[in-house]
C-alpha cells in the first residue's frame, strides 16, 4: 500500500466555498482525513491530461464521514499539497 506523508493542506477560501456548497465537505474534514497524523485509508497517484500528477486519497473525518480527495503536489519532501476537490465517498460506518 502507498504511504504519503501529508504534512499540510493548502485549501483556498474558493476551493473551501466550492466543497461546502457543492459537497457539504468541510476544510476540516479534509484535513482530517489526510494530514498527518491521520491514518487515512488509501491513497494512489493519479495522471490527469489536463492536471498533471494528482494524489488521491481515502480517509475518515472525525465526524465519521469517509471522503475521497483529490492533492495536487507543492512540495512532496515537506509534505505540501493543494486541495483540488473533495467528496463523501460513501461507505460511511467504520
Amino acid at each position: 500500500m502507498l504511504r504519503v506523508y501529508i504534512g499540510y493542506i493548502h485549501i483556498s477560501q474558493r476551493m473551501a466555498e466550492k466543497i461546502a456548497v457543492k459537497h457539504n465537505v468541510t476544510s476540516d474534514e479534509v484535513r482530517e482525513a489526510c494530514q498527518a497524523p491521520s491514518r487515512y485509508e488509501r491513497a494512489s497517484w493519479h495522471w490527469h491530461p489536463e492536471y498533471g500528477w494528482r494524489l488521491i486519497v481515502f480517509g475518515w473525518a472525525a465526524s465519521g464521514r469517509r471522503l475521497k480527495v483529490v492533492l495536487q503536489p507543492v512540495d512532496m519532501i515537506d509534505g505540501t499539497y493543494r486541495l483540488r476537490t473533495a467528496w463523501p465517498a460513501g461507505g460511511n460506518e467504520r
